[in-house]
């Protein structure tokens, strides 16, 4: 019954004379019994427990969180659904106070195409993970909230003195939380708002300036200018493998490149 998402767990299930009733979101092939139900005492975070049995079905489970942003996809039959689905992530949430539409990423910058679908205008926020604190416009600028488990994995494989090159910076999420563990680093990205938005995330988690360089520009195009470092973060899932041979030189013997990319399904590269 989970499988189709026909339990509702706003209910806890019920024994009754040897038998266990379990509380439905519709009706399902079986014996059904009418009772009083007994309401669990946590809130439902469940957004698609709010929602229509016919959209429910179709709505996904999983959807990213920025700061107070929530950013969903929807499947082409759920295109006129868009104000429910909002609606019913808006009340399930109270930590949620708009709603996005995930167009895609794309684009030299790698942006993400948001439209607003609920709650209040702006796609600026306060996003807070593994103790660090980033404010940007997601919508302007590359960051993923995916990542913040890998950013706190590499933050636990590093010393406190390496030089780190973080070669597609964004808002630079890598780079404050290095910087936080006694690193040197220098930020690359070509996009301006990505500088702006880099500066902001250094200063509100009280990284000194000596600390960090951000360079605004394309890699390719400052790579003559950089110095040898002891790790590279390469996150740029669909470009990341063509830039090996250009920055692999960078490394210095013992070194480490951090390299993420998008695989096919076979796990092929």
């Amino acid at each position: 019954m989970e499988s189709i998402d026909a339990l509702n767990s706003d209910f806890l299930p019920i024994k009754k004379e040897g038998f266990v009733l379990w509380p439905l979101n519709f009706a399902v092939e079986g014996e059904i019994v009418e009772c009083q139900g007994l309401v669990t005492n946590r809130s439902s975070r469940d957004y698609r427990n709010r929602l229509s049995p016919e959209i429910r079905k179709l709505a996904p489970r999983a959807f990213d969180i920025f700061g107070d942003i929530a950013i969903i996809r929807l499947p082409d039959e759920l295109s006129e659904s868009s104000d429910p689905i909002a609606q019913a992530l808006l009340d399930s949430n109270p930590n949620i106070s708009k709603v996005a539409l995930d167009l895609g990423v794309g684009g030299q910058y790698r942006l993400r195409k948001l439209e607003l679908i609920g709650g209040e205008p702006g796609f600026v926020s306060v996003h807070k993970e593994n103790g660090l604190t980033f404010k940007l416009d997601i919508s302007k600028v590359y960051f993923s909230p995916r990542l913040a488990m890998e950013r706190q994995r590499i933050s636990k494989l590093v010393d406190s003195g390496e030089k780190i090159l973080d070669a597609f910076a964004g808002a630079a999420p890598f780079s404050v939380t290095l910087a936080r563990r006694g690193c040197r680093v220098t930020a690359v990205d070509a996009n301006p708002e990505s500088e702006k938005w880099a500066h902001d995330n250094f200063h509100l988690n009280h990284i000194p300036v000596s600390d960090y360089d951000f360079i605004c520009s394309r890699i390719e195009d400052t790579v003559a200018d950089l110095d040898k470092y002891d790790r590279i973060i390469m996150n740029n899932p669909t470009k990341s493998l063509s830039y090996v041979d250009l920055l692999s030189p960078l490394v210095r013997p013992g070194g480490y490149i951090h390299l993420y990319c998008m695989a096919p399904k076979d796990g092929s590269l």
